[in-house]
């Protein structure tokens, strides 16, 4: 079981890369057969068995804005191997609008990789940015 201080910090500092844009070292932090969930029924919600399957779905949100996401970390707890964070994020989507969402982010880290984050958001709010007319 990872140590409290090595679970803050690889999750911390995945965050940090997110935010200052920093891909390579953002995605060093996943293991390569990671899981990824975001809730929802529109078209980014199917789940992620690999880094590989999830750089793409981030490659498709990234592809719908002109200034990426900033999330901005309003609570964030350690419980052994888990981490929930709650944030805000920011961005502009390439039609120009505001972007703003809220997020609850469960991060599992185990032997120095996150294994796995499963994604809670306003779907609602993702449908009618990114999936104006459907999937």
């Amino acid at each position: 079981m990872a140590e409290p201080q090595d679970t803050e910090g690889m999750v911390r500092g995945a965050l940090e890369a997110f935010n200052s844009g920093d891909t390579e070292a953002f995605l060093g932090r996943f293991s390569d057969d990671m899981r990824f969930r975001m809730n929802g029924t529109h078209g980014f919600s199917n789940p992620c068995a690999s880094k590989a399957e999830f750089v793409d779905l981030v490659g498709r949100v990234v592809a719908g804005l002109s200034e990426m996401i900033q999330l901005e970390v309003e609570s964030f707890h350690v419980a052994g191997e888990w981490v929930i964070c709650e944030a805000a994020g920011r961005a502009k989507t390439t039609a120009g609008e505001p972007y703003l969402n809220s997020y609850c982010m469960l991060w599992h880290v185990r032997d120095g990789k996150i294994v796995e984050l499963k994604e809670y958001n306003d779907s609602a709010l993702i449908e009618r940015m990114f999936f104006p007319e459907g999937r």
